[in-house]
């Protein structure tokens, strides 16, 4: 947790600051008796880390930003996470699972219909923000990513006795690309070099391996199991992730980047919770 701790310091008063915009979310969006429902699931946030894969993505390549580009980074985090808690919503649903983050799920307060009309509002919301940004970089990417992830779960369902290859293109799609994105996309606000860009985007896309491959192999899920996938397998996908990154300039950011990977791989401790 140490190295998560360290990792999310290195970007602490931009998260508080997303982290106080999400709180308000509800006065932006809501009325009336909604209201009550979305300020009980962002009563308890998590850890907020796609917006810190953005900000130590850009970060990385650009300490001193603009004005201009600051906001449009909060603004990304902001929908970026939007996403995400959108997804998990919508997960809950789909398992049938009655507690996240210590408190019961939305459908488990307030039953399946409006679970899925509240993940409705949120994925709304995050692509209205993206649709005002300066460029339609969010917009396109998150589009995309949206998309893989609901083909990767489709998939995931109608395919319970995959092979190998499955199982790797599955997590890739329900998981990784989204962190790819994350750090795609904090390098795009700061116009980094096309390498650097790319660079991150796999560091990501590795990232996102390792965590799912991790939780799986934590969970005991019976894909990973059936097609021999251990945490040796995290561990290739954490040497990739260096890889990576390695040629970008070393700096408090690229460290958190890399405390962000190892605190993923050691979480396969089970008294580690992940983000």
């Amino acid at each position: 947790m140490l190295r998560f701790i360290e990792a999310s310091n290195a970007v602490r008063k931009e998260l508080n600051e997303v982290e106080n915009i999400l709180k308000n979310i509800d006065e932006d969006i809501i009325k009336g008796a909604s209201k009550e429902v979305f300020e009980y699931f962002f009563k308890n946030s998590g850890k907020y880390l796609r917006p810190m894969l953005i900000l130590l993505s850009a970060k990385a390549i650009k300490p001193d930003m603009t004005i201009e580009q600051r906001v449009q980074l909060i603004n990304l985090c902001v929908a970026v996470e939007l996403i995400h808690s959108a997804s998990l919503i919508h997960d809950d649903i789909i398992d049938n699972d009655l507690f996240r983050r210590g408190q019961k799920t939305l459908n488990g307060v307030y039953g399946r219909k409006i679970a899925v009309l509240a993940g409705d509002a949120l994925f709304a919301k995050a692509f209205h923000i993206l649709s005002s940004m300066p460029t339609r970089d969010g917009e396109q990417v998150m589009t995309q990513v949206v998309e893989k992830m609901c083909v990767a779960e489709i998939e995931q369902a109608q395919y319970s006795e995959g092979s190998r290859e499955d199982y790797l293109r599955i997590i890739e799609g329900k998981t990784a690309v989204f962190m790819s994105a994350c750090c795609k996309l904090g390098a795009l606000v700061v116009n980094a070099e096309k390498e650097d860009v790319i660079a991150l985007e796999k560091y990501g896309l590795s990232l996102g391996m390792v965590y799912q491959i991790t939780d799986d192999c934590l969970d005991g899920d019976l894909n990973a199991i059936r097609n021999n996938i251990t945490i040796d397998n995290a561990k290739e996908f954490v040497v990739n992730a260096e890889l990576n990154i390695e040629g970008i300039e070393t700096s408090t950011y690229k460290e958190g980047l890399t405390n962000l990977l190892y605190y993923v791989i050691e979480s396969y401790d089970p008294k580690v919770k992940k983000a």
